[in-house]
């Protein structure tokens, strides 16, 4: 039963967001629409080095390097009132792998795990991309700004506990251990994409990974999040009737505000603003080149 909640609250959320922006699609659509659509496959590969943290611990947890690849499919269509604005929808999948650096050997453990100068854990984690974004055209030349709201799966591998060492500290990784764990990252992007087929690729992804998955909580801090959305997507329409050319600009600007404002939000309490646990967080900057058919 509990392998499928994650795919069952993906799709409630997903409801219960479309739910929320209803009133908004159809304005949209008449705004952005044109004739035709282009459907283009992509694959990017990327690398970061990310910063690893839980609020309540006392300790910290070593930078890890984090290696990417995403796959998938653009669908890009220019916009109605301005032929040099391109509107990407963006889905597709993603696996990052972290791997701690310096990992070191000791005869002394707990738990089977070694205790030394630092606390290390590798990770892998497996995404569902759902990104959006505009940008601007030059000939042949298409300059991005995307923003991603992403459900993932992350599986985490304690290497090292740092010594002296804290019971407390050691558990709050010891949560995140065995199996894997669902959570939700964010990614800004901007690509700048040269003959409309080779691009390089610079952003920042914020992934936060919950110890354990509490529905209803979490369906309400979601519904939370859906409204602020709402909002967010209203005031970018808005300034899309005054200049559709700040559209690439505005979008990104907000929609990442946002996500981001959610996620410290949710920094202390996994499902703000209801009385739940730190998340763990994984965030780094990271820079990568990509091809689109």
């Amino acid at each position: 039963m509990y392998r499928y909640t994650p795919l069952i609250a993906v799709f409630l959320c997903a409801q219960v967001f479309v739910f929320a922006q209803g009133g908004m699609i159809k304005n949209k659509k008449q705004q952005d629409s044109i004739d035709t659509s282009i459907k283009k496959p992509y694959l990017d590969v990327y690398y970061g080095k990310a910063q690893i943290s839980r609020e309540g611990m006392k300790g910290d947890i070593s930078n890890a390097d984090v290696y990417g690849i995403a796959i998938g499919l653009k669908n890009e269509k220019t916009h109605k009132q301005s032929d040099d604005i391109i509107i990407l929808d963006k889905n597709g999948l993603n696996l990052s792998i972290g791997a701690a650096k310096d990992i070191q050997s000791s005869d002394s453990t707990f738990q089977g795990i070694p205790l030394v100068n630092a606390n290390a854990v590798d990770f892998w984690s497996l995404g569902a991309i759902n990104g959006t974004g505009y940008g601007y055209k030059f000939g042949g030349t298409t300059l991005m700004l995307g923003v991603e709201d992403n459900g993932s799966w992350t599986s985490f591998n304690p290497r090292t506990f740092e010594n002296p060492f804290d019971t407390t500290d050691n558990q709050y990784i010891l949560d995140m251990d065995g199996g894997m764990r669902f959570g939700s990252a964010m990614t800004s992007s901007i690509e700048c994409r040269v003959a409309n087929t080779i691009s390089i690729t610079g952003g920042y992804t914020w992934n936060q990974v919950l110890p354990r998955h509490m529905f209803w909580y979490w369906l309400g801090s979601e519904v939370i999040e859906g409204l602020a959305g709402a909002v967010v997507d209203n005031v970018i329409e808005n300034f899309a009737k005054v200049s559709p050319r700040s559209l690439p600009v505005m979008h990104f600007v907000l929609k990442s505000a946002l996500l981001y404002g959610v996620k410290v939000l949710r920094t202390p309490k996994m499902n703000m603003p209801f009385d739940t646990v730190s998340p763990m967080n994984i965030t780094y900057w990271n820079i990568g080149v990509g091809l689109t058919l």
